[in-house]
């Protein structure tokens, strides 16, 4: 846990990198003590701008900055403002004015020895301390002074200290929020299907679903059966939602021999059964045999015949018998 809490901290506060030249303004005073009063900061540079396909170079256009001073300390109390001028140019120089007094930076072009000094002073940008006095200065004149040093370095250790407190604080407060979590949330038991139905619960199922009350042959036109339902039919599953399982059974002799068994079978584009009542429906028989039969058996003959029909308790029921002709 701790581990992964230092990983957290690393990734939010980002690795270090590496400082850059700033500045701050202090008191002309012996005392280290911020500047208090009201300036304005602005920088003035040229670039160095290389030839195209040339050795050599030329300086661009002269540029006016004026810097935006921030918080140096996370502690509003103390108040230091730093100030980051841009870094690397031919000709750069920083006026800062406190009404009619103004005190004239110049900058280097290559700023590796500035960058250098806040190296020694650690891995963050630490600003360089510099007395609001009136004149003309090369900054490394300003920062010779053993004053500037020793105040850099104060300004610097205040700084790693601030830093060292804060990742303290926060290590902390992640420490108890971790410390705090519920505990995870157990898993959840896997589905166990329920066990499957025994032969007498599903006989007791279907023996509750609605009957078939009624399969009536209300006409015969050749071989076409009219027959009116009421009541509950298992259907085959078509998508029409209009065709009931059926068989059909043929009169020999004293008996009845099935002529076309039923087939329970159902498809799953239509309805599984229909709740009639008066539906009349026409079953064209010689053409639903012939659909129904083998080869060689689907010629229909004269005869008696009756329907059969499944309702929904998947009792059959049987109609009245009719005669077909030739």
């Amino acid at each position: 846990m701790r581990l992964l809490i230092v990983i957290l901290l690393f990734l939010q506060l980002g690795a270090c990198a590496q400082p850059t030249f700033c500045f701050t303004l202090a008191e002309d005073r012996q005392e280290l003590r911020p500047f208090q009063g009201s300036v304005s900061v602005v920088q003035h540079y040229r670039e160095r701008v290389p030839y195209v396909g040339f050795k050599g170079s030329y300086l661009g256009p002269l540029q006016v900055l004026e810097l935006q001073g921030g918080p140096l300390f996370r502690d509003s109390t103390q108040a230091w403002v730093v100030y980051n001028p841009v870094e690397a140019m031919a000709e750069s120089f920083v006026l800062v004015v406190q009404g009619k007094d103004t005190l004239c930076i110049d900058l280097p072009e290559d700023p590796t020895p500035l960058i250098d000094r806040a190296w020694r002073r650690g891995e963050r940008d630490t600003p360089e301390v510099i007395r609001l006095r009136k004149g003309t200065y090369p900054i490394e004149q300003r920062l010779d002074d053993p004053w500037v040093l020793a105040a850099a370095n104060t300004i610097a250790q205040r700084l790693l200290a601030e830093d060292e407190a804060t990742y303290k604080q926060e290590l902390a407060d992640l420490e108890t929020y971790y410390r705090d979590l519920p505990p995870p949330t157990p898993p959840a038991p896997p589905d166990t299907p329920p066990p499957p139905l025994t032969e007498e619960e599903i006989l007791a199922y279907w023996s509750e679903q609605p009957t078939l009350k009624e399969a009536r042959i209300s006409g015969v036109n050749s071989d076409t059966v009219r027959v009116t339902f009421t009541g509950r039919v298992m259907l085959n599953g078509g998508c029409g939602s209009n065709t009931p399982m059926f068989g059909l059974e043929q009169r020999i002799g004293a008996g009845w021999v099935e002529r076309v068994p039923v087939d329970r079978s159902q498809m799953d584009c239509g309805l599984p059964w229909g709740d009639w009542e008066e539906h009349v429906l026409a079953i064209p028989l010689r053409w639903w045999v012939g659909r129904s039969s083998p080869a060689g058996k689907a010629e229909l003959e004269a005869g008696t015949y009756r329907l059969v029909f499944i309702g929904g308790d998947r009792q059959e029921l049987r109609t009245s018998a009719f005669e077909l002709g030739r």
